[in-house]
């Protein structure tokens, strides 16, 4: 090893050394608070929402696609520099409002809500920077689950029967509900600093990203993105 580079290997060997001897191997669980969004749904549902095989006008009234979310977690961390973790998550509700009407006065409402949840495991590098500070990437993937809420009113022409056995078309309210599920696989990768006081517990803010989540029945397949803050308990 020449010169420079064994006094550049000084510091970072005696940093490792430092956090061995700060570290000892512990499991934990904690929760998070996050911000998260749902990329592309919003696109995908206007998009659903005109290609319906219907003759008439067809208008989304309003969509959402981002919100708060949280998640609950724990892993086991059995070096400075590894651990493997398991979360369950769940995102923010979208919503979906859209109308189909036609020029004879005929229109349907929908009012859909979709409640999606993630189940994940992680493998996760960390990065000791002393201090009880490390910086932190993680890989993995999990399984997500989304359940679909409608709502449906408008008005239809219905054929009422007459006295003299002719039929008259009149426009009638209409009311429904519908309700259906979906699952898949997703890929997730995210990264981080945390914060560890003493051997008791940690805090970290973290990004995520999954991706693939949701289905097209349910107007679109969507990447996730989340900003988090979370604490956990050492055990």
């Amino acid at each position: 090893m020449n010169r420079p580079l064994s006094l550049l290997a000084v510091p970072l060997l005696t940093l490792c050394a430092s956090a061995q001897a700060d570290f000892y191997s512990h499991r934990y669980a904690g929760v998070s608070v996050s911000d998260a969004e749902l990329q592309g749904f919003c696109t995908d549902a206007q998009a659903f929402v005109q290609n319906i095989d219907v003759n008439g006008q067809k208008a989304v009234n309003r969509c959402g696609s981002s919100g708060d979310s949280w998640k609950i977690y724990g892993g086991w961390r059995w070096s400075p520099m590894l651990a493997v973790e398991m979360s369950y998550q769940q995102l923010p509700e979208s919503e979906l409002d859209f109308r189909i009407s036609t020029d004879n006065g005929e229109y349907l409402e929908f009012s859909d809500k979709i409640e999606t949840h993630l189940a994940n495991a992680y493998f996760i590098g960390h990065w000791p920077l002393g201090g009880g500070f490390s910086l932190f990437g993680k890989a993995g993937g999990g399984i997500w689950a989304s359940d679909l809420s409608e709502r449906q009113s408008g008005e239809l022409y219905y054929a009422y029967p007459l006295e003299d056995g002719s039929f008259e078309p009149r426009l009638t309210p209409v009311s429904g509900h519908a309700a259906d599920s979906r699952n898949g696989f997703h890929w997730a990768y995210g990264a981080g600093v945390s914060y560890r006081y003493h051997n008791s517990w940690t805090l970290r803010a973290e990004w995520e990203s999954f991706n693939n989540v949701g289905s097209d029945e349910f107007f679109s397949d969507y990447d996730v993105e989340t900003a988090s803050l979370g604490w956990s308990m050492h055990f």
